[in-house]
Parts: structure tokens; sequence; C-alpha cells
């Protein structure tokens, strides 16, 4: 009979639940045998709608909004059954200490997490000596290798199907070079002026780079600027109808030189190790939200004297295009 292995977390929506694929994938890759389910508090995840067939590769079960309550005299959810139910590892993503206190009334083997330093973990956690800010999915598997050590797969690639990667093959000819450019954000302080996306697309261009667009639901309004700048570009998700847009996004960087992008979903995406990316921050932390990845190259207008991400120069990121595409 497989043991069980549950992770817990607050929800996850698009650009968190892509970034935590490859923790989702380490943890299948360490416990094979384990049954992993997820189990999210107050808040629905892209695992179990957007990002449904990527997570169903690793994720054996999903429990959703299950409400937990962290005091003795009710019951442990009111929405899920626990009382019956045990673990052999909980592993706790969050670190908010009143649901680490709810969460730990489940029965499991082993408890580990970094809330409240560690204080309710069946592990001793080792505090970061030095206090920098990592990307916080290191946090994460620092607290896995406590469990299982493990060198972490650096390798790991989104899937592609293989259906519809031969779709994009039919879109995207392999004689010609595309750069990829997805110039919104869900936040307005986290886009780079739009007239700079047009001026590195415009250069590119010139260079016999095909354009390609990744465009969200905030930008259906430039989209008809941007085919009549660029009527020979391509925007993949209106050429294939029968996969999700975020499949789509993902699996064409298999055809991109490189690709640009702020801060955002879109950019989580485009972070899928298959093709070199660019990616701009205003007030961000850059560390936190940016995988160690050779092929990811970040610019944080702090680097050009303040917050306003408009500080970043244009000519930086073609500089840094061109030196991701070695031209």
């Amino acid at each position: 009979m497989n043991k069980n292995f549950l992770v817990f977390s607050n929800g996850e929506k698009i650009g968190d639940a892509i970034i935590k694929l490859p923790l989702i994938y380490e943890i299948k890759k360490r416990f094979p045998d384990y049954r992993l389910i997820w189990l999210t508090n107050k808040e629905e995840t892209a695992y179990n709608k957007q990002l449904k067939n990527l997570a169903s590769l690793y994720i054996d079960e999903i429990i959703e909004k299950v409400d937990l309550n962290p005091f003795f005299w009710q019951k442990i959810s009111n929405t899920y059954n626990f009382e019956n139910k045990s673990y052999e590892y909980i592993f706790d993503t969050q670190k908010t200490i009143y649901r680490t206190l709810a969460l730990r009334r489940i029965r499991c083997k082993k408890f580990i997490s970094a809330a409240g330093n560690g204080f309710f973990s069946s592990y001793k956690i080792n505090k970061n000596p030095h206090n920098f800010r990592k990307y916080y999915l290191e946090d994460l598997f620092d607290l896995l290798n406590i469990i299982k050590f493990r060198k972490t797969d650096q390798r790991f690639r989104i899937p592609i199907p293989n259906i519809l990667e031969k779709q994009l093959s039919n879109i995207f000819n392999n004689k010609n070079k595309y750069i990829g450019i997805a110039p919104g954000a869900g936040e307005k302080d986290r886009i780079w002026p739009l007239r700079k996306f047009i001026e590195v697309g415009k250069y590119f261009e010139k260079k016999n780079y095909q354009i390609v667009f990744y465009l969200g639901p905030n930008e259906v309004k430039i989209k008809n600027q941007l085919v009549n700048l660029f009527p020979n570009s391509i925007i993949p998700e209106d050429k294939i109808k029968k996969y999700s847009n975020i499949e789509i996004v993902i699996s064409s960087t298999k055809f991109l030189s490189c690709a640009i992008a702020n801060d955002s979903g879109i950019g989580h995406m485009l972070s899928s190790g298959y093709c070199p990316l660019i990616k701009l921050f205003g007030h961000k932390d850059s560390n936190k939200f940016t995988p160690i990845n050779d092929k990811i190259i970040t610019l944080n207008s702090k680097e050009y004297g303040g917050n306003d991400i408009s500080l970043i120069p244009l000519d930086s990121v073609i500089e840094n295009i061109n030196k991701m595409i070695n031209i």
C-alpha cells in the first residue's frame, strides 16, 4: 500500500504554480512510492484548473479550500474529514503560524515546517546564517533536503505534449529565428514602457528575427496596435485552440532564440528553461522571484537609480538579448 506525502499551501495562482512545478517534480522523484497529495487552506490552486494537465503528471490528489481550524474544540476542517486520515509526511510550504497550528492537528509521522523558526517541525530547521534573500523556491528545496537529501535536478523542464509540439512546429519555421515579447503584467508598476518593447521588436526585426507576442487579458487593447506595427508577427495562442494558453506559451518557448518579459505570470511561463529570457523588474526583489538559471538574466530598475521600471534603459535590454543569442 502506498504511503501518503501531503503538501500544504495557501493556494496557487498561475505564476506561483509554475514556479513550484520543479518542487513537485523533486518530491515525486525522491518519494516515487508515495501518493502526493496537494492541500490548500482557503484558496484554490491552479493545479486543479489551468495547470491540471501538467500537475496530474505528479500530483495524485488535490484537496482544496479545507478551511483548517487551529482550535482543539473545533473540527480540523469545515469541509473535509481528517479524523481518520494519517500521513507519512506533512510538508508545510507557508509560514503563517496559525495555519501551521491548524495543520499540525492532522495526524502524521513526520511534520516539516519553517513556521515559527521551525518550532512545530519534527526536524531541526537550519536558519539562513547570512539572512540573504534567496529565490523563494530554494527555501522549500532546503526543507525537502532535510527530509531526504538529493542534489536538485537543474535539468527539469516543463513537459511539452507531443501533439502540441508538432502543431507548433507547423507554425514556427525552423529556417527562421524568433524573439518572444511579453509586454504586459497584472500591475501597472511592473510594466516596462510599451514604446520600448516596440523598439526592441523593431531592432530585432531588422536583424531578420520574427517577433512572437504573448499577450494577457490586460493587453487586448494593444493587440491591434502591435499587429499593425508587426504584420509578420506571431501570436501562438491565436493559432491553436485545443490546448490552454498556458500550455501553448510554455511549449512555444522551445522555438525561440530569446524572450523578454516583465515580472508577470507570462514571464513565469517563459521561464521554462527551453529558451533564454530577459526579465525586467521594478520595485520587486528579482532574486526572490527568479530561479538560478544561466538562461535567465534579470534587469532591475534599482541598478539604474530607483524603483521605477521605466528606468531600465533600452540599450541595456538589447545588449543583454544580443548576449544571450550570441550575436
